[in-house]
């Protein structure tokens, strides 16, 4: 197991006997990866020393905000890292869940200078070039976890275009714009209901935000193909949608939007607040 590779007396080690065993129980939560290949570091070097201490750092740091970013080092061997908590997700949950990925991401990638790791709960990057505030849509991937299909295609995808559209204006508005983070249900049938996710990196403008939002949204018709639930990832957002209940609340009143959902309907919305 990775565990095992770690070197041992480096302070990120201490950290295994507090989380390894809620860690490990999140496993089934990744979802997708990207491996870069533009280059390689060696084991041992400082390249890999520096890395480590990013996730140490991010693994201590970001809990209490569900999100961090730092670097670490100079010149050729610096290590620029990022993670981010989904925005409903408890401290506990998002500390296992980062823990978790900074010993997976080197499995799935060994030796690799950048790369980018996807949890339902949380996500990783580190890199050797620094990217942070820089709008990401080229690492994505997508997913959906139900084998069946809606029946009405037309009329769901019309339901959760609205629903999107709105999670993204209200991700990217006062007071959610703070954590670029929302989330919402509209009535789809008298006994169904679309519960919808809209998310942004904290060190994304909000311009680039609603661009990321935007075109991860539009992707969906095809890549989920009206199943009943699916998740669009790429490096600066996520647009997630389920006909089961996904997500925490919250009933905090002043993060509601003041106005209806141009759809006509009803629709209820969240948004995060700090861990």
């Amino acid at each position: 197991m990775g565990l095992i590779m770690l070197k041992i007396g480096f302070p990120f080690l201490l950290l295994v006997s507090l989380h390894v065993d809620r860690a490990m129980s999140c496993t089934h939560d990744h979802i997708n990866h990207r491996c870069s290949t533009t280059g390689n570091y060696t084991a041992g070097s400082v390249y890999e020393l520096n890395m480590e201490a990013v996730f140490s750092t991010l693994t201590k740091d970001a809990p209490p905000f569900g999100f961090s970013n730092v670097t670490v080092g100079q010149g050729s061997e610096t290590v620029y890292g990022l993670v981010q908590c989904r925005g409903d997700v408890d401290q506990q949950d998002c500390k296992a869940c980062i823990f978790n990925s900074t010993i997976q991401i080197v499995e799935y990638c060994p030796n690799t200078m950048d790369a980018i790791i996807w949890y339902q709960k949380c996500q990783l990057r580190y890199s050797n070039t620094d990217f942070f505030g820089k709008l990401n849509v080229d690492d994505s991937g997508g997913w959906h976890w139900t084998s069946g299909k809606v029946t009405d295609s037309k009329g769901f995808n019309e339901k959760l275009g609205h629903l999107l559209k709105d999670l993204t204006s209200l991700a990217t508005t006062e007071p959610a714009s703070k954590l670029m983070f929302a989330t919402g249900n509209i009535p789809y049938t008298d006994l169904q209901t679309i519960y919808g996710l809209a998310q942004c990196t904290r060190d994304t403008s909000l311009a680039d935000c609603k661009q990321c939002l935007d075109t991860t949204r539009s992707q969906i018709p095809t890549t989920c193909d009206t199943a009943h639930g699916c998740e669009i990832a790429t490096g600066s957002c996520r647009v997630v949608y389920d006909t089961q209940l996904f997500y925490h609340t919250t009933t905090d009143p002043s993060l509601l939007p003041q106005s209806n959902s141009a759809s006509g309907l009803p629709p209820q919305y969240n948004s995060g607040s700090p861990q």
